[in-house]
């Protein structure tokens, strides 16, 4: 573990702590997941509850390094920032040695968590660590970060020989959840005419019975049957469902009941006759509800139970979730997501260039990249 002062007053100081996420202590699991809830900006996917067991069972080969950052005084420690990453080798894309803020296969959105306020603290210190390590890494990589994210926007305003190179950006869909504004009059006139003549169909079926499970009710039995709904579709013939691989399968458990312990595990069911037809699974964090998998059985498919399920969890949220003043779908913007979502969240994907070598390096990069591409379809 390193340990570096990044910067103090008379009356306090800010430090660094890099180190293996295995040899994270139970105690400063609790602080980072309270640091997570009460974050203003919430990311399920930086949390000890998606990390921790995404290091232990989706990527063992090459678990992360967490930047811990607190705020001392002299008779507390108090946790104001989060940063996972990997050590990434040059590559086609950013030829230098770089960090890559943690990524896995189930990992949505990338970015650090950070206290109200304390975002210029938190740059700080992780470019005085990144100094002290040298020529070690040139740059950071973020993929699926908040456009608006107030650490990117820290560094940049505060280290002028730091650059952005953006190599992809898109407009994730999402609802902002405004109250005394009924959801459905937000929707397309046709988009909502269509979800009423499906729900008619899926009616004719049997009896409809919707069901929000939070806490206890999440409980290993309702993720058992998510999994099967999610592998009952075109993931599990294409063998991308997490129950395709045991490992991921493990993941999902371990990582729902992590969240379910704080009340952050949310799955909506459809019913028909008793019979679970649609779930999907969702992480509360903060004032964010966030979508995370959804599977439905193929045999109502006609009827889109998926998005019938989707459209009743939209409708609950001011009554079920009051603190809630965004979901978030963790999507692309091609998802089917998009069409019963009215809002947008820009998301950029890119690296940050930290040191003058770095910033030359990726600009060259830029240049000689189409001609690596031409001789690849050559060869």
């Amino acid at each position: 573990m390193v340990v570096i002062e990044a910067g103090c007053s008379l009356s306090m100081s800010v430090t660094l702590r890099w180190c293996r996420i295995e040899d994270i202590d139970e105690a400063t699991q609790v602080a980072w997941s309270a640091l997570a809830r009460r974050a203003p900006e919430p990311n399920p996917f930086a949390t000890p509850e998606f990390v921790l067991p995404a290091a232990r069972w989706l990527t063992p080969e090459q678990p992360p390094w967490v930047a811990l950052i607190e705020r001392n005084d002299h008779a507390a420690h108090a946790l104001i920032g989060v940063g996972c990453f990997t050590a990434q080798r040059p590559d086609l894309f950013v030829p230098v040695p770089h960090l890559r803020s943690y990524q896995t296969l189930h990992t949505f959105r990338s970015g650090m968590l950070c206290a109200a306020g304390e975002s210029s603290a938190v740059a700080e210190s992780l470019m005085r660590f990144l100094a002290t390590k040298g020529a070690r890494w040139q740059a950071i990589t973020f993929q699926n970060l908040r456009a608006d994210c107030p650490v990117l926007r820290s560094l940049q305003e505060q280290h002028m020989q730091t650059h952005w190179f953006e190599r992809h950006s898109f407009q994730r869909p999402c609802l902002r959840v405004s109250t005394g504004v009924d959801y459905e009059d937000r929707l397309r006139a046709s988009e909502r005419k269509d979800l009423l003549r499906r729900q008619r169909r899926l009616q004719e079926r049997g009896n409809i019975h919707y069901r929000m499970l939070q806490g206890d009710e999440a409980d290993a039995s309702a993720m058992q049957t998510h999994l099967a709904l999610e592998h009952a579709g075109w993931k599990g013939k294409a063998g991308t469902s997490m129950l395709s691989s045991p490992a991921q399968s493990r993941f999902f458990v371990e990582m729902m009941e992590r969240f379910r312990r704080t009340g952050g595990a949310v799955i909506a069911e459809t019913r028909c006759d008793g019979d679970v037809i649609a779930s999907t699974s969702n992480l509360l964090l903060g004032d964010t509800l966030n979508g995370f998998k959804t599977g439905w059985d193929p045999g109502y498919a006609a009827m889109s139970p998926g998005r019938l399920n989707e459209l009743h969890l939209f409708k609950q949220i001011p009554a079920s979730w009051p603190c809630v003043a965004t979901f978030d779908s963790q999507s692309q913007e091609d998802s089917y997501l998009a069409d019963l979502l009215p809002d947008r969240q820009a998301m950029i994907t890119g690296t940050l260039t930290i040191t003058t070598l770095g910033d030359l390096a990726m600009r060259a990069a830029r240049l000689v990249r189409p001609l690596a591409y031409r001789l690849e379809r050559d060869t």
